[in-house]
């Protein structure tokens, strides 16, 4: 697939290391959980791009996915890098949690279930066929 972003806002991309003007892009939503067995879900409108802006796997706190700290929270890595190869520049993304490639990073001990954390943005942008 090959897209194609307004001229202004291709000097941040690799958006995911600078920041973006904000009349260019809109924030999607906060930090959300997707626990195992659940999709992550992103999409942006007809005229807009997605760009990762956050992504993290592991066991990163005590909430929804994670009731009981078995002396493993907070072990995770941070899998913006393969969350963007999966999902930036697309107009949606579907992520089945677990994914193979977030499993292979390993980020906790083998017999606890991680699960994933992120965040995208929608970018202005023109799909080219």
């Amino acid at each position: 697939m090959v897209y194609i972003v307004p001229t202004e806002v291709k000097k941040y991309i690799p958006m995911h290391h600078q920041k973006l003007p904000y009349r260019l892009c809109r924030l999607i939503s906060d930090v959300k959980e997707y626990c195992e067995t659940e999709t992550f879900k992103a999409t942006c409108d007809k005229d807009e791009l997605l760009l990762m802006s956050h992504a993290r796997y592991g066991r990163m706190r005590v909430g929804r996915c994670v009731k009981l700290d078995y002396g493993h929270v907070g072990c995770a890595a941070d899998v913006l890098e393969i969350a963007d190869a999966q999902c930036s520049g697309r107009q949606q993304c579907i992520m089945p949690i677990p994914d193979t490639a977030l499993a292979r990073t390993k980020p906790c001990p083998d017999d606890l279930k991680p699960y994933f954390e992120a965040t995208y943005l929608c970018v202005k942008g023109t799909f080219l066929k």
